[in-house]
């Protein structure tokens, strides 16, 4: 069998760039939406927004910001930032750090689909 038949193209390797973009999306998006709707008591609206939205747009800001392999700088990045999440943003409420870790790590795997796609002919 030749190689070049059904050889895949090498993947990128990874940028730790991009997985300290990561990181940082993923730890200041939450903070901030905490920092500014805290106060108004929002109940369930603001854990779904903390915990849900902003990592989700962190995990989409990670798959743009890279380009390529999103999804995998999304996981780094957010599994880096579950332990800090956990002990301060989210203080003892481990479910919404792990949900913060599993929307980043969504938005950067579903962004990474969407631009292959436009990619690929």
């Amino acid at each position: 069998m030749p190689e070049s038949a059904g050889a895949r193209p090498a993947k990128p390797p990874l940028q730790w760039s991009g997985v300290l973009f990561a990181l940082a999306a993923n730890l200041l998006l939450p903070t901030a939406v905490e920092a500014l709707l805290g106060p108004f008591q929002l109940g369930a609206i603001l854990w779904v927004l903390t915990a849900g939205v902003a990592p989700f747009l962190a995990g989409i800001l990670t798959a743009r910001y890279v380009g390529s392999r999103g999804g995998m700088h999304a996981f780094l990045g957010g599994l880096i930032s579950l332990p800090i999440l956990g002990f301060f943003v989210f203080p003892g409420r481990w479910d919404l750090a792990i949900y913060s870790f599993s929307f980043c790590t969504l938005g950067g795997a579903l962004t990474e689909l969407m631009l292959r796609r436009r990619q690929t002919p």
